[in-house]
């Protein structure tokens, strides 16, 4: 059914009939289902909230039976353009960052890269400014901070660009931060595998983030300890991946950042923990995800585009992709041993919200100084969210507030 149902006009077709029937026949439903609190997936949940996730929750089942998503970005942007109107608007400013110097290119990435075909390319960042800043340089300040972000979407949707709804993360750290002035994200290369041509496989993302840091420190001028990596989702779990790049494979070019903030991470590809008792199960009602058709790997896709030619077997045993998985067992040296002081978020109602937790007691045991912060009634992401408050406003000021700190 899927893929007749993926070919036109069946495909126009079926997408018009689930639109129509989530409007006139699934939300007024809902609404009156929903009304009394004792019906609610979380009774502290209003009502919008309540008919907001089970709308997100239809339009994800919906990309499970019909391909919505765009293609894929290509390896190297084609132009860059201050002038577009978006960025004006958006207070943002764009930059190249050129690919990472050979002597970086080393260690698990470039072994996994050889296996992949993947290899670093130039890629486009964008600069977002706090309200009221004046551009004059992408050069750093003395002493100044910044945040590195990068973005989520599952590894294979989304954009740093300052409309994609993951940028409401870096802008509510610029809204509430009082010591941040500007945040740099990576736009870097997404994934894709059929029915579209296998592209941008792990660790092509990876080596653009990595691009990313190395421009803030060796061409903007940033100290590392002054830099805070953040990533959302997909994001987040890259950005711990970078830091165990970094940490394994020191070079003095390039020490680990000041600070690492982690939300939503997704630590574990192949759900290792699936219990009752596990959050992938308990969550699954209240998550914007839902849960996959029995015996159906969760974001399947997104899975198999991300290891491209890598055995499925590495989603479950990679510490650089699955880090929090059961089936990765901590070294000697244990799993985070040397990073950074982190601020770990993850969503009471989120399907991998186990995933921060057991990366809080790792870090516990491996002696780095981390924050977990869960507000009880959060979906997966929420801070990206804007409709998702009071959570949204109240975590990115806690967040904020260990940023000035430093």
């Amino acid at each position: 059914m899927g893929k007749v149902l993926n070919r036109q006009p069946f495909k126009s077709l079926y997408l018009v009939y689930v639109a129509t029937s989530l409007v006139f026949v699934k939300l007024p439903i809902w609404t009156l289902y929903y009304l009394p609190r004792s019906t609610r997936p979380r009774r502290a949940w209003s009502l919008k909230r309540t008919l907001i996730v089970r709308t997100i929750q239809t339009l994800f089942a919906t990309g499970r039976t019909v391909d919505m998503r765009g293609g894929a970005k290509p390896a190297v942007a084609d132009k860059l353009d201050d002038a577009d109107k978006v960025l004006r608007d958006a207070n943002a400013k764009s930059a190249w960052i050129e690919p990472i110097p050979e002597e970086l290119f080393c260690g698990e990435l470039r072994r996994y890269a050889e296996i992949t075909g993947v290899a670093p390319v130039r890629i486009p960042g964008y600069w977002m400014l706090k309200k009221g800043y004046e551009w004059t340089s992408h050069k750093a300040m003395p002493g100044e901070k910044t945040v590195l972000h990068f973005h989520g979407g599952a590894f294979t949707i989304g954009t740093a660009r300052p409309t994609d709804v993951t940028a409401n993360f870096p802008r509510g750290l610029l809204e509430h931060s009082k010591t941040i002035l500007r945040t740099f994200a990576v736009d870097y290369r997404l994934a894709a595998s059929a029915p579209r041509p296998q592209i941008n496989a792990f660790p092509a993302a990876l080596l653009d983030c990595l691009a990313g840091y190395y421009y803030l420190v060796q061409e903007a001028g940033f100290e590392p300890q002054n830099v805070i990596i953040a990533g959302d989702s997909a994001g987040a779990n890259m950005a711990l991946a970078i830091v165990r790049h970094l940490v394994e494979n020191p070079h003095p070019s390039l020490p680990p950042p000041g600070r690492l903030v982690l939300v939503s991470a997704c630590l574990d590809l192949m759900v290792s923990r699936c219990g009752p008792e596990a959050s992938t199960t308990r969550n699954s009602p209240t998550d914007i995800f839902g849960a996959p058709p029995p015996g159906e790997l969760f974001a399947k896709y997104s899975v198999v585009s991300y290891l491209g030619a890598l055995p499925l077997e590495e989603a479950d045993t990679s510490r650089y992709i699955s880090p929090m998985s059961l089936h990765v067992k901590p070294g000697p040296e244990g799993l985070c041993k040397g990073f950074p002081e982190s601020y770990i978020v993850a969503g009471g109602a989120e399907r991998i919200m186990d995933d921060s937790v057991v990366l809080k007691e790792r870090m516990d045991a491996d002696g780095v100084k981390a924050v977990l912060d869960i507000p009880p009634d959060a979906v997966h992401d929420f801070v990206v969210f804007t409709w998702h408050e009071p959570e949204r406003t109240e975590t990115l000021q806690r967040i904020s507030e260990w940023i000035d700190s430093m």
